[in-house]
């Protein structure tokens, strides 16, 4: 591998390097990046301008550019000097997409590590498998940080799984490979699709932490909600799914909101009486111009703890998506393949 030209790693390569930890760990860092407004008091700092939208004939472009100063490209690793990264992901939306022959994806991206001295271009990562791994591992951090870390007996917690797309998929998955749970409920519009993940989970449950766990499908969203302590909305819906009636008093939501509005997938009902958690304010000034809710605060103050999470009640996680979590996990997943070519 020359030092002079750039390399490009397909989605199967990446595929290959993937680690939980280490994937959580990158979150943690890109959370803390954007919290962080202290360059000089030891945690990752960061610049990224709110995504921009470039709408052509059939589809959309979306470019999220991002920086991340001062950060740790891996948990297991400590002790290293600590690195900067530049990055941008760009990203093409085309609904027509898996209507085609042969079909394409409705999405695909490619995210650019640029060299941070000379800004010359590094790699080119193909970014669809890596923005479904940082959306769940995301949501995992989150739910870690607002739920979690009040919950006392975490002995028979249940998980939700509202739309079994590639969003719920990843989540499902990524849940299932980090915290212990027993039982995994899921519901899709379409059944058959959230049989054929359940299949998945079960077959994938014996090589986690969950080899016991029980992995059902559900017949209407109110069902599939109302036993759960953690859930998750991957949908494209425009109008609401999950309302108060269905939900425990304490429970937690990640709400990544694949449709045009990121918080069509949840009532008022639910946002009238929540703390909504985000991963970025300049973001959500944007993006959550219109949700109606108390915002009580980034993910990364509550790990810098310049915020606090309720002890009890409906906690939120409103997902944006944001460039520091494609810079962070980008430069994992490009060390790690560095590292597999020296060998």
């Amino acid at each position: 591998m020359s030092s002079n030209q750039p390399v490009f790693i397909s989605e199967d390569e990446l595929k290959q390097y993937t680690d939980w930890t280490e994937i959580l760990h990158a979150l943690e860092q890109a959370f803390l990046s954007v919290s962080n407004t202290d360059k000089s008091g030891g945690h990752p700092y960061s610049s990224q301008p709110a995504r921009t939208f470039v709408h052509a004939e059939g589809g959309v472009l979306l470019c999220m550019p991002g920086f991340v100063g001062n950060h740790r490209v891996f948990k297991s690793d400590q002790h290293s000097t600590p690195s900067s990264t530049l990055a941008c992901k760009l990203i093409t939306s085309f609904g027509d997409n898996p209507k085609r022959n042969p079909p394409l994806p409705d999405i695909n991206g490619n995210i650019f590590l640029f060299d941070n001295v000379t800004g010359k271009l590094q790699a080119t990562l193909e970014a669809n498998y890596i923005t479904g791994l940082r959306t769940a591992a995301a949501s995992i951090v989150a739910t870690e940080q607002v739920f979690l870390s009040r919950i006392e007996d975490k002995s028979n917690l249940v998980l939700g799984i509202i739309g079994a797309g590639t969003q719920g998929e990843f989540h499902a998955i990524g849940f299932l490979n980090t915290h212990k749970f027993a039982k995994i409920i899921l519901w899709n519009r379409t059944r058959s699709r959230s049989e054929q993940l359940m299949a998945k989970l079960r077959d994938l449950a014996p090589k986690t932490m969950n080899s016991d766990v029980v992995v059902s499908v559900h017949e209407s969203v109110e069902e599939c909600c109302q036993d759960c302590d953690v859930i998750v909305t991957a949908t494209s819906t425009s109008t609401p799914l999950v309302f108060r009636s269905f939900l425990k008093p304490n429970v937690h939501i990640n709400a990544i909101g694949a449709g045009r509005s990121h918080h069509a997938e949840l009532a008022q009902d639910i946002y009238d009486q929540c703390s909504v958690f985000i991963d970025y304010s300049t973001g959500a000034k944007v993006e959550l111009a219109n949700l109606k809710s108390t915002i009580v605060g980034e993910i990364g103050e509550i790990i810098l703890g310049t915020k606090s999470v309720p002890t009890n009640g409906i906690t939120v996680f409103q997902s944006i998506g944001m460039a520091t979590e494609d810079v962070t996990v980008g430069r994992l997943f490009y060390e790690k393949y560095k590292m597999a070519r020296a060998n």
